[in-house]
């Protein structure tokens, strides 16, 4: 898994940067040059008070005020909004069009539920394209853990709080070092949230799932 795995990245993976409109606090995003950043409609507003002018924005401006997109500030695709792709989907199928394969969505967790499900939702469909991403909102970022990517290693800070959950169908095989209360080759089902509020022991934690997807959400 690109970013976070045990194993030392020789050259940092491009990344398409796709904006929402979630709740404020927004952290600092870090877009490197070879980057695409993408606001999914009202994420142009989040975009403007990260100080980021994005490359596109996609989107059907029901959250957009009229005056707050100039009409110069970026390249944009205007959207029906009768459609059946929400504008972050939307968004994410651009990325992909352009042959990304790693996603960070900013400003996606929190706010209304119905858009953070959705969220998580697109962290599966990222999944069955061959992509994967990163939801981050709140303090907080949740990403997902399949077979394919091994032994995943995440840096942690003593004490901070990590769920893991089945995702899309129970998980086996599952094995959580360095929390509190670890596991070693258990079952999830996704019935039961068994994994929820762990906590992280030092510095870093690492995971594997030997079928099935884990849901992980760190912070």
């Amino acid at each position: 898994m690109a970013g976070e795995s045990s194993k030392e990245d020789v050259r940092r993976e491009p990344v398409c940067h796709v904006v929402c409109a979630g709740p404020g606090q927004q952290t600092r995003i870090d877009v490197q040059a070879e980057d695409f950043v993408i606001a999914a409609d009202g994420g142009f507003r989040t975009c403007k008070e990260a100080g980021i002018v994005p490359d596109l924005l996609i989107g059907d401006f029901d959250s957009l005020a009229q005056g707050e997109y100039p009409a110069d500030a970026c390249p944009c695709v205007r959207l029906p909004v009768a459609k059946d792709d929400t504008d972050t989907v939307a968004a994410l199928k651009e990325g992909l069009r352009r042959g990304f394969t790693r996603f960070e969505l900013h400003a996606a967790l929190g706010g209304d539920v119905g858009h953070e499900l959705a969220n998580l939702q697109a962290l599966l469909f990222l999944r069955a394209h061959g992509a994967h991403g990163t939801l981050r909102g709140q303090g907080q970022r949740v990403v997902t853990v399949a077979p394919q990517d091994g032994e995943v290693t995440f840096p942690a800070v003593p004490g901070m709080r990590v769920s893991v959950f089945a995702f899309g169908g129970d998980a086996h095989g599952v094995c959580e070092w360095g929390l509190k209360w670890e596991l070693e080759d258990a079952d999830l089902a996704q019935s039961f949230p068994l994994g929820v509020s762990n906590e992280a022991l030092g510095t870093r934690i690492q995971l594997r799932v030997g079928a099935g997807l884990l849901l992980v959400v760190l912070g």
